[in-house]
């Protein structure tokens, strides 16, 4: 059976499978070793280790989730902070960020995962959820900030992934606002330019389909549903709606809000306040409430 003794680089010669027959405490004290041989203090540094993997660790010991779990196991925090101060003094920051952003590097990631354990988010919040409920910088000053979404997520010790970015439903609703925003369906090429949205791989892959028209045709058949009693509107009774969701609000609702209303039970269907106002473009329709409706 292996051994951990101070011999220097034991640990190194001494496959994962036999080093994780050893006890947990003999295991901990094999792992803070090679942690501090190779000053792999974060969780990228220690993957380029190539010891025993993260997820086996988490595994193993049931306390374990995420990667400050292991560094507050170990007693490295000291060596994490300092590991952590070094890596971003790396990420050259825009000078327009440094002066509307006045949170370090540090305390950005803080508050980002005070936030994610605010809303259950464990392994950390997505884009979206950062403007869902409120978190008080655009996930861009954290792009701009750490470089990729990756670094953002593996800098506070959660685990990075496509899916962990977005769910299928965030994707529906990026791109009905970028379909409002167009004033029609978006090319392949749009997509992948557009910067709101995700890559083209990353909306393929979620809808399980290689054809951008195929996934235009599943939302705007859900475009089309009207509400579940199928009652018939007429145009004087959708402007009064609409105008009574605009004070409530006090602002024009936007497509993606419409279609919720009309889940609701609040709103006809957007097909039908289209074929009504005779026109696709959602601008064009409030212009035409708010002008009657303020000043008639």
């Amino acid at each position: 059976m292996a051994q951990c003794d101070s011999e220097k680089g034991i640990v190194k010669r001494t496959s994962h499978k036999e080093l994780l027959k050893l006890e947990d405490k003999e295991l901990l004290k094999a792992i803070r070793k090679v942690m501090m041989e190779n000053k792999a203090f974060t969780s990228v540094a220690y993957k380029k280790a190539k010891f025993i993997p993260f997820p086996t660790l988490k595994r193993r010991f049931k306390d374990i989730e995420v990667w400050q779990d292991l560094i507050n196991y170990l007693h490295l925090n000291k060596e994490y902070q300092i590991a952590t101060m070094k890596a971003k003094k790396k990420i050259i920051t825009p000078a327009f960020i440094k002066n509307s952003v006045k949170e370090s590097n540090e305390e950005l990631l803080e508050m980002y995962k005070e936030f994610s354990e605010r809303i259950g988010a464990y392994n950390g919040a997505s884009m979206l959820q950062l403007k869902k409920y409120g978190f008080k910088y655009s996930e861009t000053v954290l792009l701009r900030r750490f470089g990729s979404w990756k670094n953002v997520k593996e800098s506070c010790g959660y685990t990075f992934n496509l899916g962990t970015m977005y769910s299928k439903e965030e994707i529906v609703k990026l791109l009905m606002v970028a379909r409002e925003k167009y004033g029609r369906r978006l090319s392949q090429k749009e997509i992948n330019q557009d910067p709101d949205l995700p890559t083209l791989e990353t909306v393929l892959k979620f809808f399980k389909t290689t054809k951008i028209s195929s996934i235009w045709d599943e939302l705007e058949k859900g475009m089309e549903k009207t509400t579940t009693d199928g009652k018939i509107y007429t145009l004087e009774e959708i402007k009064e709606l609409l105008y009574k969701e605009y004070l409530e609000k006090g602002a024009p609702l936007t497509i993606v809000e419409i279609m919720e209303k009309t889940k609701e039970g609040k709103l006809p269907g957007k097909t039908t306040i289209y074929r009504h106002f005779k026109t696709q473009k959602i601008k064009d329709i409030w212009n035409i409430v708010l002008e009657e409706k303020e000043n008639g």
